[in-house]
């Protein structure tokens, strides 16, 4: 069964990256923060307090890191080559 709210467990499982990683490139990127927060009619809260959890909509954060995957790994200047992906 899909889920219809992802964690962001959920989304390192999917994309096989870490929260550091996922952080810096696309959630907290100026770039993408924006189109992606709540606040702004967005599909992802972002946590304001410790102890509050990601949450995204699973259908647009998957339709979001298709549309957006060539601009997320050929930013320019950007060293994505040295990025660990996360081990399992």
């Amino acid at each position: 069964m899909n889920k219809i709210w992802w964690s962001m467990q959920d989304l390192k499982e999917r994309t096989g990256y870490s929260e550091d990683w996922l952080k810096e490139n696309i959630l907290l990127h100026p770039r993408y923060r924006q189109m992606l927060d709540l606040e702004n009619g967005g599909f992802v809260y972002y946590p304001e307090r410790k102890g509050e959890r990601w949450c995204f909509i699973a259908s647009q954060m998957e339709e979001f890191l298709q549309k957006h995957f060539r601009d997320i790994f050929t930013k320019k200047g950007d060293t994505h080559a040295n990025q660990k992906p996360l081990v399992r």
